[in-house]
């Protein structure tokens, strides 16, 4: 099967809720997978691809979408048991530097050879009849993170220069970091692609520099607690609201 390839502005994001599972049941169920996140943990070929890791996400209307580990890119899909059809995929048409134009060169070459799936363990494999592809692990947050942008209102805007917010995300589901002058703490939990996070508590230190850094700090600790959904690509966060816009971007970084 091949794959026709359009030019596409924009892409919806998709987030719905789901989860993953590794028993028999699990294997051939596809609301087990749609709605995570899947990461690419092997399949592609290239040197250094880890750093512009593809991505998939297969949402319950019937739309795939992801990262190529250099565009984005979406189509439609259909399960029937273990059996999976990749209709015409749309692409943006970013330029990228190597490695990561050869990551999207060999993982479009695989994807659009898939036709069927399984689950092993809580990892997601696609195949070409018997022969593994392409090998998918969910996307987590779990990590040190630091902000670059945020909305505010109506805008995502970036964070004002000077400052400096930062989030991580322990394995045991609690939140800590700086908001831009006072620290914050709070709780997260997981189901696929969706996240809750607990209304922060921090600290009452007044901060008069830079100008409007407590207004920052002040939308960000109030954004937090309308997320419900987040995606993990080429080392960016995003925590998502219930339309799907991103209300945080995060790279990867340390905390203090």
């Amino acid at each position: 099967m091949r794959l026709a390839v359009a030019p596409l502005a924009a892409l919806l994001v998709l987030v719905a809720a789901g989860g993953c599972g590794g028993d028999d049941e699990a294997a051939s169920d596809p609301s087990a997978v749609e709605g995570v996140p899947w990461v690419l943990v092997s399949g592609v070929d290239v040197d250094g691809w880890e750093a512009s890791a593809p991505s998939i996400s297969f949402g319950e209307d019937g739309t795939a979408s992801g990262s190529s580990g250099c565009n984005q890119w979406g189509g439609s899909y259909t399960f029937d048991g273990d059996t999976l059809e990749l209709g015409e995929i749309a692409m943006t048409s970013m330029g990228c530097p190597p490695p990561a134009d050869e990551v999207e060169r060999a993982y479009m070459d695989a994807l659009q050879q898939a036709n069927r799936w399984r689950l092993e363990g809580d990892e997601l494999v696609l195949l070409d009849d018997d022969a593994e592809l392409l090998r998918y692990g969910a996307a987590s947050p779990v990590g040190d993170w630091q902000a670059t942008g945020l909305l505010q209102g109506d805008a995502f805007t970036s964070l004002q220069e000077g400052t400096e917010i930062t989030a991580s995300f322990d394995e045991d589901g609690a939140l800590s970091g700086s908001a831009g002058c006072n620290t914050y703490n709070s709780k997260y939990t997981t189901d696929g692609g969706t996240i809750e996070i607990a209304e922060p508590s921090s600290t009452r230190m007044a901060c008069p520099e830079p100008e409007g850094v407590m207004d920052q700090e002040a939308a960000y600790l109030a954004a937090l607690p309308t997320v419900v959904g987040f995606r993990v690509e080429r080392g960016v966060l995003e925590l998502l609201n219930a339309e799907g816009s991103a209300v945080v971007s995060y790279t990867s970084g340390g905390t203090e």
